[in-house]
C-alpha cells in the first residue's frame, strides 16, 4: 500500500538526510514531514576540513572533480554516529563544477518528440560520451516580459550531465555509510528550494571555501550558474601573506574583523577588498548580460554560504549595488523547528542551504 495509507492510519512520519558535502565541510540536516504536511528539523551536524588552510589540496573536493572518497566515507559515518540520525534515506548534493549544465534553446515540439532530440543537442555540449554521462534536464518557463521582448518562439531547456563514474562515488559513500541512496541533486536546485519565494529575477552569490558561485533564478527557474576559483581562501591567503602571519591566525582576523575593522585593524580589510571587488565585479559582468540577453532585471542579490556572515560583507555589497536590494539568505526560512533553537539557528542560516533544500525537494516530491 502507498506510504500515505499508512501515515493517516499510524501517524508515520516521511524522514530524510539532506548531504552536503562540500570543498572543506561536511554538513548534514535530517528532516520530517509530519501530518499536516509541514517540513520539521530533527537534528543537524557539521564537520569542517580545516586542513585546505595549509594545503589547498587537502579539500574534501575541488573544482578538478576531485574527491577523497574514502576520508569523506570516514567522516560523514563518524559524523551520523555522533547524529544518532534516525534517517537511512539520503539525498546527495552536486556541486556544480563537478557536472556540465547549459540552457539549450530548442524548437517547440512534443514532449515525446523532445525526449529523443536532447541527446542529439547534447553531444555538442557534453565533452566527453553519452555512454559515460546520465543526462537530466527540465524545461524552462521564460516569463511574458522576456518572450516580449526577445519575441521568443522557441523553449528552452535545461541540461544537466552527470558523469557516471562521478554518480559511482556516492552510491559508493552512501553504501560505506549504511545509507539508501535516493537522489543526486544539484546543490544550486537545492538552494533555490530553500531560500526562493518571488519569481522576479534574483542573483545568488555563493561564496564558498575554494570555489564561488554566481547564480541567477528567474520565475523560480534556475537561468544561469557560474563558478570560478576565486573564494573565500583567497581572503585568509592574502591576510597571510599582508601581514606576514600564519594561516590559522588569518583565518580568525577574516572571521572576527572582516570588513569592519576597528581604526587599528583597517590593514586586515584593505588587504581583503581587492578579491572582494574582483568578485563583485564578476557579479556585476552576469547581471548586466542576463539583461541584455532577457530584458530582466536582477532585483535582489542574496549571499549564502559562510562568508555571508563576515562582519560587513553584505553592508559592502549594498553600496556596491545600490539598486538591489541585498540580504543574506535564511536556509530555515520554509522549516519549522524548536524555537529554543533560534540563536543556533541563526549562526546556520547561511550555509545550511543546501543541505536543508535537498531535503525539502525530495519531502515535497515523495
Amino acid at each position: 500500500m502507498p506510504f500515505s495509507f499508512f501515515q493517516k492510519i499510524f501517524g508515520l512520519k516521511k524522514r530524510v538526510l539532506g548531504i552536503d558535502i562540500g570543498s572543506t565541510t561536511i554538513k548534514v540536516v535530517e528532516l520530517t514531514r509530519d501530518l499536516q504536511g509541514r517540513i520539521l528539523l530533527e537534528n543537524y551536524g557539521f564537520l569542517e576540513n580545516y586542513g585546505h588552510l595549509e594545503r589547498v589540496n587537502n579539500a574534501f573536493q575541488t573544482s578538478g572533480l576531485k574527491m577523497l572518497e574514502k576520508e569523506v566515507s570516514k567522516i560523514l559515518s563518524f559524523l551520523l554516529k555522533k547524529m544518532k540520525a534516525k534517517a537511512r534515506e539520503a539525498v546527495f548534493g552536486v556541486p556544480i563544477y563537478s557536472v556540465l549544465a547549459t540552457v539549450l534553446e530548442m524548437p517547440k515540439m512534443p514532449k515525446e518528440d523532445l525526449k529523443k532530440a536532447i541527446p542529439y543537442q547534447a553531444k555538442q555540449f557534453v565533452p566527453f560520451p553519452l555512454s559515460e554521462t546520465y543526462l537530466d534536464w527540465f524545461l524552462i518557463k521564460p516569463s511574458e516580459e522576456e518572450i516580449k521582448f526577445r519575441n521568443f518562439n522557441k523553449q528552452l531547456v535545461f541540461l544537466i550531465a552527470y558523469p557516471k563514474d562521478l554518480v559511482l562515488r556516492y552510491q559508493r559513500i552512501a553504501k560505506v555509510c549504511n545509507l539508501n541512496l535516493k537522489i543526486l541533486e544539484l546543490e544550486t536546485l537545492a538552494l533555490k528550494e530553500a531560500i526562493i519565494e518571488t519569481e522576479e529575477p534574483i542573483f545568488i552569490l555563493d561564496i564558498g571555501s575554494r570555489v564561488t558561485n554566481l547564480i541567477i533564478f528567474d520565475n523560480k527557474f534556475l537561468r544561469v550558474n557560474r563558478f570560478f576559483d576565486l573564494a573565500s581562501g583567497d581572503l585568509t591567503e592574502v591576510i597571510s601573506s599582508g601581514l606576514k602571519v600564519n594561516i590559522w591566525r588569518a583565518e580568525e582576523f577574516k572571521k572576527r574583523v572582516g570588513l569592519k575593522p576597528s581604526e587599528s585593524e583597517r590593514e586586515i580589510s584593505n588587504l581583503m577588498y581587492p578579491v572582494i571587488d574582483s568578485i563583485l565585479r564578476e557579479v556585476s559582468k552576469l547581471i548586466d548580460l542576463y539583461l541584455s540577453k532577457t530584458g530582466r532585471k536582477v532585483t535582489k542579490l542574496i549571499l549564502t554560504g559562510g562568508t555571508a556572515s563576515m562582519p560587513g560583507l553584505l553592508e559592502y555589497c549594498q553600496t556596491q549595488f545600490e539598486n538591489l536590494k541585498v540580504r543574506k539568505g535564511n536556509a530555515f526560512l520554509k522549516i519549522f523547528y524548536n524555537k529554543d533553537l533560534e540563536p543556533i539557528i541563526v549562526d546556520l542560516e547561511d550555509s545550511f542551504g543546501v543541505c536543508n533544500g535537498l531535503g525539502l525537494r525530495y519531502l515535497k516530491k515523495f
